[in-house]
């Protein structure tokens, strides 16, 4: 079975919340909306459910809460990324921009791990090769302000 079948049986609205916070950041009230929407009303999910998984999720760093005045909304987190990808559930990134929000997720992960653990020789090369790239495209494709 694949992974994200055997993830989805088990869990159904784990997978869900993931998958709508990749998205956007949501509250937990709209989570349970969108999810009755995309079912076309065949399910909403009880508060009783939603808020136990989103603090789950929270616990396994998956997801961050933040509080906007009364609201709490919830943002997938870099983790939560590599959960979903682990399921086949990986995403193509909607622009530029979305595409250096997630290279700057994995150079703040990069630099955690290295932290920790160091970098060998040819993790070092690959760096420098990646930001030689990065350069190159960065001054080629530059518009004029």
């Amino acid at each position: 079975m694949h992974v994200f079948m055997a993830s989805f049986a088990r869990n159904p609205l784990r997978i869900m919340v993931l998958s709508l916070l990749r998205k956007r950041p949501m509250s937990g009230v709209e989570i349970i909306e969108e999810i009755e929407e995309i079912t076309l009303g065949f399910w909403r999910p009880s508060p009783g459910a939603v808020y136990p998984t989103l603090r789950a999720l929270e616990e396994e760093g998956l997801v961050r809460r933040e509080e906007e005045g009364w609201r709490k909304v919830y943002y997938l987190t870099e983790k939560g990324r590599m959960e979903l990808e682990k399921l086949g559930l990986a995403s193509q990134p909607a622009g530029i921009d979305d595409a250096l929000c997630i290279l700057e997720g994995y150079v703040e992960y990069l630099r955690e791990v290295a932290s920790r653990d160091g970098l060998s020789d040819e993790q070092v090369s690959r760096i420098e090769r990646i930001a030689e790239d990065l350069r190159r495209l960065a001054s080629s494709r530059a518009k004029p302000t």
